[in-house]
C-alpha cells in the first residue's frame, strides 16, 4: 500500500502546486494510495506513523523539502516498519534530493519512485531520539539556519525559485553577530580541542543549505559520518572563505579540518545552536550516532 505525505507550502507554495502535477498520473494508474496534507511543524512525522500504524502503508512518498524529508523520515524511523521512502522534490534547497540524484522535476521522480528500480539502503544520524538523513550541525551554519528559516526574503526567493539564496544572505548578516567558542570533539574515540570553532557539521551526503558541498567525499551508505570543522578565522577571512564550499575547495583551507566516524560528541564553552537537516534542534552538548542502511529510499 501507498502513502502520499504533502507539504503544501513547502516552497513557498510549490509543494501544492507539485502534488497537483502528479496526482492526475497517480489515480490514472489506478493503483490504490492514501493522501495526507501537512498544516504545521510536526505534522509529516505524526501523518507517517499514522499512515503506517493504521493504514498499513510500506511506501511513502513525501511531496515537500528537507524538512518533510525529516519529518517523515522520522515517523518511518520510530514506527520501526520496513516502510520504504520516495521523494517528489518541492523544496527551496532540496539537498536530499540532490545527494541522491533524484530528478528535481515532479513526473520524472515519480517515475523512478513507481518503478522500484533504484532501490538502496542509507545510513541515519541519530540525535537526541531523533534522525537526520542529511546532516547535523553546530555552530553558525546552524544560527543561519535558524534565521533563513525566519526571514522574509526566503518567501520572497522561493517565488522566483531563488531559494538557496536566501541561505547566502543569512551568511552575510549572521557573519558579523556570531561568537565562535571553543569546543572540545570526540571522534570514535578521538579528543580534538580546538579554538575559536565557527561550526561542526556531521554529514551524511555532501552537500547542505541548497547546494553547498560541505563535506564533499560523504556518502550516504558507508556507515561513517563526514565531519567538518571551521575555526581559527576572522569575521572577513570567513567570508572571503565562503564561496569555495560551493566546489568543496574549502577542503584545501588551513582553517578546515575533517574527520571521520560512527560515533560523535561535542561540547563547547557555552551553548551552541543546533541543526537537524537545516531544523533547529537542541543546544549543545550534542551526542550522535551513524545507524547503518536504517533506511530503504528510491534513487
Amino acid at each position: 500500500m501507498l502513502g502520499v505525505i504533502v507539504n503544501p507550502v513547502s516552497g513557498n507554495g510549490t509543494g501544492l502546486k507539485v502534488w497537483r502535477k502528479i496526482e492526475p498520473t497517480l489515480r490514472r494508474l489506478g493503483a490504490p494510495f492514501h493522501v495526507r496534507m501537512t498544516s504545521g511543524e510536526g505534522e509529516a512525522e505524526k501523518l507517517s506513523k499514522e499512515l503506517i500504524q493504521k493504514e498499513g502503508v510500506n511506501k511513502i512518498i513525501a511531496v515537500g523539502g528537507d524538512g518533510t524529508v525529516r519529518g517523515v523520515i522520522n515517523g518511518i524511523y520510530e514506527s520501526n516498519q520496513d516502510c520504504r521512502f520516495g521523494l517528489v522534490p518541492a523544496g527551496s534547497g532540496n539537498d536530499f534530493a540532490r545527494g541522491h540524484g533524484i530528478p528535481m522535476k515532479p513526473l520524472q521522480a515519480l517515475e523512478r519512485i513507481l518503478s522500484e528500480k533504484g532501490e538502496k539502503r542509507i545510513d541515519l544520524i541519530l540525535l537526541n531520539g531523533e534522525v537526520a538523513a542529511n546532516s547535523i550541525g553546530a555552530g553558525f551554519d546552524a544560527q543561519v539556519a535558524k534565521i533563513t528559516d525566519q526571514a522574509v526574503y526566503k518567501a520572497w526567493l522561493n517565488q522566483y525559485k531563488l531559494g538557496a539564496l536566501a541561505y547566502i544572505i543569512s551568511v552575510i548578516r549572521v557573519v558579523f553577530t556570531y561568537q565562535p567558542r571553543d569546543i572540545v570533539l570526540n571522534v570514535d574515540g578521538l579528543e580534538v580541542r580546538s579554538k575559536a570553532v565557527w561550526l561542526v557539521v556531521a554529514a551524511n551526503i555532501p552537500n547542505y543549505g541548497g547546494g553547498m558541498l560541505i563535506c564533499p567525499d560523504a556518502i550516504p551508505d558507508d556507515g561513517i559520518a563526514d565531519i567538518c570543522v571551521v575555526s581559527g578565522m576572522s569575521r572577513l577571512g570567513l567570508l572571503a572563505a565562503f564561496p569555495k564550499i560551493f566546489t568543496g575547495a574549502h577542503r584545501h583551507h588551513p582553517g578546515v579540518r575533517f574527520y571521520r566516524g560512527k560515533q560523535v560528541t561535542i561540547q563547547a564553552a557555552g551553548q551552541l545552536p543546533v541543526h537537524a537537516d537545516g531544523e533547529s534542534v537542541a543546544p549543545t552538548t550534542i551526542s550522535a550516532q551513524v545507524i547503518e542502511k536504517r533506511l530503504t529510499i528510491f534513487v
